[in-house]
């Protein structure tokens, strides 16, 4: 797997993002092909050894993070404290995908 990004939020936390094009493979063992032009974007936890980038947390499109506003961060679980990034981080993950 292919790491697009890395970003650390306010807790020193470093997050691997993956972005998943059409007819790569994604999900649990890689066993689903994604089959959508509109590009997916994995985050991961990279504390935890789970897959080789680290521990999957959540996958957007690509087209639902470039939508406004950037300037609050993201929540990538509301279940879990640690997993949200900064405004900061937030942008730098926007800008590596205006440039994949």
């Amino acid at each position: 797997m292919q790491i697009l990004i890395s970003v650390v939020n306010d807790a020193g936390l470093r997050f691997n993002v993956r972005l998943v094009r059409r007819g790569e493979r994604y999900g649990r063992d890689l066993c689903l092909v994604h089959d959508k032009d509109d590009p997916l974007v994995e985050f991961y936890d990279a504390r935890y050894p789970h897959t080789e980038i680290g521990q999957f947390i959540t996958r957007y499109y690509r087209s639902t993070l470039m939508k406004p506003p950037h300037d609050r961060g993201l929540c990538l679980d509301g279940g879990v404290p640690d997993w949200r990034i900064n405004a900061t981080a937030f942008e730098a993950v926007l800008h590596s995908l205006e440039e994949a």
